[in-house]
């Protein structure tokens, strides 16, 4: 019973987002952009100026916490070593009530996970891999920075005149640095969540793979009469695409590198 009433009163009380309208260090805030499991996202304002900010809270209840103020620190310091047109970048930190606040520039646009299921926006081969090249080469240049993002993903994708950007660096990691932000040994966590949480570029590979399966499936019209198959039965794929399918998941060779991948991608557009 205390620990659902605990729950309760982080959700309900503690971590409340903050109110459009209220103000936080020198911004207004205009809208709650998400709600994950270690901070608030918001859009705001700076006072006196029209110009629209993005400004990520730690959660209250993780005052203390390594996945607190010391986790948005390490975010702010990944996106301070990065300068790219398509990432976001700092603005400033700042830190109210004993609760850290990074700002950062923002960046309008559609997630691709909107596109795809809010506007059912499909994605041909072709179309599929051109994005997948685009976003290949953003988490390549991460790679050059000795960066794993950790959590390429669609609703981490925001589309901007046909072009991706990519956002949410809070599980980023620098190469050489422990994949946890606390002392949970991490061997003890299950397989696939060490190859995604790995700090190695396979994890991004992966998550490559499975974002060009979510552009692929736009396109699947399921059959309710047939029971759930493996991607390989279900999508009718170019013998190039699966096989580009089938390194990115380490089912028949893998890819040691993003810039390997792109060199197939830039193959299959030019075939």
């Amino acid at each position: 019973m205390w620990e659902k009433l605990l729950t309760l009163y982080r959700t309900h009380w503690l971590d409340r987002p903050y109110r459009p309208g209220q103000t936080l260090g020198g911004y207004t805030i205009r809208s709650v952009l998400g709600v994950g499991s270690y901070g608030i996202a918001y859009l705001a304002s700076p006072l006196h100026a029209d110009t629209q900010v993005v400004v990520k809270q730690t959660k209250p209840s993780r005052r203390g916490h390594p996945k607190g103020l010391g986790m948005q620190l390490y975010e702010k310091k990944i996106l301070e070593s990065l300068d790219h047109p398509q990432i976001p970048q700092v603005v400033e930190h700042f830190v109210q009530n004993d609760v850290g606040f990074l700002v950062m520039s923002y960046i309008p646009g559609i997630t691709v996970e909107e596109l795809l299921f809010d506007k059912g926006q499909q994605f041909g081969e072709a179309e599929a891999v051109r994005l997948i090249c685009k976003l290949a080469r953003i988490v390549d240049h991460l790679h050059q920075h000795d960066i794993i993002h950790r959590d390429v993903r669609i609703p981490n994708v925001v589309m901007q005149n046909g072009e991706p950007y990519l956002i949410d660096f809070g599980l980023a990691r620098f190469i050489g640095d422990s994949p946890t932000y606390t002392d949970d040994p991490f061997d003890h966590y299950p397989a696939e969540k060490q190859l995604k949480r790995a700090v190695h570029p396979s994890s991004d590979l992966l998550a490559l793979g499975h974002f060009l399966l979510f552009l692929l499936y736009s396109t699947y019209e399921a059959d309710e009469s047939e029971a759930e198959r493996s991607w390989q039965e279900e999508l009718s794929l170019s013998p190039p695409l699966r096989t580009i399918l089938q390194k990115l998941f380490q089912i028949d060779g893998s890819y040691s590198t993003v810039a390997e991948l792109i060199d197939d991608l830039d193959h299959f557009l030019h075939i």
